[in-house]
């Protein structure tokens, strides 16, 4: 999956089955918290019923394309 200028490189899966919006928005703020620190872009965000699919990646450089 690739968008015009990003490359998905890793997805983030949390498991939100059986969790309340409180402990859901606690799961997702520690998550990008995380991945913030490790200057990582955050492409997309996803959610199903039981689970959030956070897609991480990176900007393609001018030779990748």
């Amino acid at each position: 999956m690739e968008s015009l200028d990003q490359k998905v490189t890793t997805v983030r899966v949390l498991d939100i089955a059986e969790e309340g919006a409180r402990a859901i928005e606690t799961m997702f703020n520690h998550a990008v918290a995380e991945i913030n620190q490790e200057k990582t872009p955050i492409i997309d965000v996803r959610i199903t019923d039981n689970h959030c699919f956070i897609l991480l990646g990176e900007k393609k450089s001018s030779n990748n394309q």
